[in-house]
């Protein structure tokens, strides 16, 4: 199964909710609170999306982080690789001369750095202001309650 890690998962989720309101200063404690993500995950989030400069940290009172950049400059692949390094579907298409013991005979290898380049390629096409907007058609799904009554 290729899947994107947890912490892929929450620091798209996190970005989203930063950049749904680019100018404010938010802290961990206010994401944790309006994104359920635990908070030490948010807090070790935050660090490595400031460290990949996406975001900026604000120090002292009043502080906590904001965009570093405009949520159209910004894509999913920049958020994927600001917490998990770089995308790569398999070993084999890491920097390293020797990934593996089958390379010299393999038959796959160059079809993985294609597959691996075409999600790459996915990622990086879609911006994070594209997660914040909400499709006019959208309705929240009808509560378990209320659905029971319907049946009733």
């Amino acid at each position: 199964m290729i899947k994107l890690s947890n912490l892929a998962d929450y620091a798209v989720v996190l970005m989203s909710n930063i950049a749904s309101c680019p100018d404010d200063i938010h802290t961990a404690l206010a994401l944790n609170a309006e994104t359920r993500v635990p908070l030490p995950t948010v807090s070790k989030i935050l660090g490595k999306l400031a460290k990949a400069n996406l975001l900026v940290s604000h120090r002292g009172v009043g502080g906590g982080f904001s965009m570093n950049d405009r949520k159209e400059n910004i894509t999913i692949a920049d958020i994927v690789e600001a917490v998990d390094g770089p995308v790569q579907l398999t070993n084999c298409l890491s920097d390293e001369d020797d990934c593996c013991d089958y390379e010299p005979v393999c038959m796959t290898r160059s079809k993985w750095d294609k597959i691996n380049k075409a999600v790459y390629e996915a990622l990086n096409t879609v911006p994070l202001s594209e997660m914040v907007e909400q499709p006019y058609d959208f309705f929240p799904a009808p509560s378990y309650e209320r659905l029971r009554k319907n049946k009733g």
